[in-house]
């Protein structure tokens, strides 16, 4: 997931915390401090912290229910754990009341405070990894392994005589760029075409020819893709924007094997496959490709 959501989520859950413990905490400050209305303070402060606890217990099982009846795809064993971790934070508001009351020196009724705090922390953050993977969406690559014999039929343009051939195709909106690298014993070539398509004219399609590709980072395309292995990320949300998404295969003719990669999702997930397509595409500067001059970094 981006930074920026588990930031959001990680202040989430802290304001989340602080909202269920600060009125039974008050009402146990309350009860210690006052000396005339101990009692009625400790009263109130247990009724409102077993009725809150209550409360919790029903919105999440109501919200946990709805969303099981609601969405097609989900996992039953998540689900399962998501109550029993989810309905746990219900025991936040007695927990702070009782620690808050407890009869201990100030040190201690602080220090386990702060074990409380931390454990519901944890128990949210469990819930939220469980409920995404049981309702959430899953963005996730794919790797496979084919023959030889098909990557030649689905790319008859590529040379047989080469040791590697690298072939992807990288689309982002409108815009679509391959790529072809043909690596051999004693140089590496790059054929590459760009298409771009607005509204229903033919799309506007530039190419270009390189045979100076840098040995050190093409080793490194290579070996990202020999040892690639599956990315998968769950959200709890999912919009209708195309993200980026990339197909590279790779045929290695000296162990006759092919090697195909599908990588969607590049702006928001996938940390990997986002770096080795941003390799891929800085071969070639997309924008300014020019068939006079070949391709520019």
């Amino acid at each position: 997931m981006e930074p920026t959501y588990a930031l959001f989520m990680t202040i989430a859950k802290l304001v989340l915390i602080i909202t269920l413990a600060i009125i039974p905490f008050l009402l146990g400050v309350f009860a210690n401090i006052s000396t005339r209305h101990h009692r009625a303070f400790f009263i109130i402060g247990r009724i409102v912290s077993i009725l809150l606890a209550i409360f919790i217990a029903v919105i999440l099982s109501f919200f946990i229910t709805f969303a099981t009846d609601e969405l097609y795809s989900t996992q039953q064993t998540y689900i399962l754990a998501s109550y029993a971790c989810g309905l746990t934070v219900a025991f936040l508001p007695l927990s702070t009341f009782y620690f808050t009351t407890w009869k201990k020196t100030k040190k201690q009724r602080a220090r386990y405070l702060i074990i409380s705090f931390a454990t519901f922390f944890l128990i949210l953050s469990g819930f939220e990894f469980l409920y995404n993977r049981a309702f959430g969406f899953v963005f996730q690559t794919e790797r496979e392994e084919l023959s030889i014999n098909e990557f030649y039929t689905n790319h008859p343009e590529a040379d047989k005589n080469s040791d590697i051939n690298v072939f992807a195709s990288i689309q982002n909106g409108v815009r679509e760029f391959t790529a072809n690298i043909s690596v051999y014993k004693d140089s590496i070539i790059l054929k590459t075409i760009e298409s771009k398509y607005i509204g229903d004219s033919n799309p506007e399609i530039d190419s270009c020819y390189r045979n100076d590709l840098p040995p050190d980072l093409i080793q490194d395309i290579i070996e990202e893709i020999t040892y690639y292995q599956q990315e998968i990320e769950y959200s709890p949300f999912a919009d209708a924007c195309l993200h980026p998404s990339a197909s590279i295969e790779l045929a290695d003719n000296r162990n006759t094997t092919t090697i195909k990669l599908y990588l969607p999702d590049l702006d928001e997930y996938h940390p990997n496959a986002r770096r080795l397509v941003k390799k891929i595409a800085s071969l070639v500067n997309d924008s300014k490709i020019d068939p006079t001059k070949g391709c520019s970094n």
